[in-house]
């Protein structure tokens, strides 16, 4: 039990968010454990969704949550959803992985454990557990422009601890390099706003990629790294 506590404050610290200003999160235990998978292409009403490996990525757009209708079942990497667990759904990333989530409409944030594919509705970026949402103060609403960022360093430091998930990561991360010769290149984020999508080209440059490109296309904008 020592050790349980003593992983999840080294994780955060790790992270550069300690408790404060973020809610206190928590893990599922070992029965619920499944296990890391990207996962192959696939389409969902026409749509398709490539999920992948991602050094960097941002979005802006709309959350929504789910609860007692999908609780204890089994999510995409075989973990058991609980709706008093601070996890989410997402379309692309790595599961598992952490994405810090910020309330864009009242400046609260949450760091939650994605661990499921969705949410499969127009406009609508991620799908949050029940407690997530009552964190972010939007359950009774319903839904809430978010900003969501991957935790790389914090999701890495997950899969490397848990035995599960460190052994799918090291075949898959193995397989997807040599398929890959750049891991930074591709579809990195959509954004609504120019000016919050200039900021994040800026912010990329500054870290030493040049090759980005902003698109814009059915009033969103895309960014690109070539």
């Amino acid at each position: 039990m020592i050790f349980k506590f003593f992983f999840i404050y080294v994780v955060l610290l790790l992270s550069g968010c300690y408790l404060n200003p973020y809610h206190k999160f928590y893990f599922a235990g070992k029965s619920q454990i499944g296990h890391y998978k990207i996962g192959n292409s696939y389409m969902i009403d026409g749509i398709s969704y490539k999920p992948q490996y991602y050094d960097y990525y941002e979005e802006v757009g709309i959350a929504s949550w789910y609860g007692a209708e999908s609780h204890n079942k089994t999510t995409a990497n075989g973990d058991k959803f609980n709706r008093f667990l601070l996890t989410a759904a997402h379309k692309t990333l790595p599961l598992p992985s952490f994405v810090e989530v910020t309330n864009l409409e009242n400046g609260k944030k949450v760091i939650v454990k994605v661990n499921d594919r969705g949410p499969f509705v127009s406009n609508r970026i991620i799908d949050l557990s029940e407690k997530a949402a009552i964190v972010l103060g939007f359950r009774d609403k319903g839904i809430a422009k978010v900003k969501i960022t991957y935790l790389k360093k914090m999701s890495q430091e997950l899969v490397h601890n848990v035995p599960s998930y460190r052994k799918y990561y090291e075949k898959i991360i193995e397989n997807y390099r040599k398929n890959k010769s750049n891991t930074n290149a591709g579809y990195l984020s959509k954004i609504k706003d120019v000016n919050y999508a200039k900021y994040i080209i800026s912010k990329l440059r500054s870290q030493g990629l040049r090759n980005v490109r902003l698109l814009f296309k059915n009033d969103t904008y895309y960014v690109y790294v070539n």
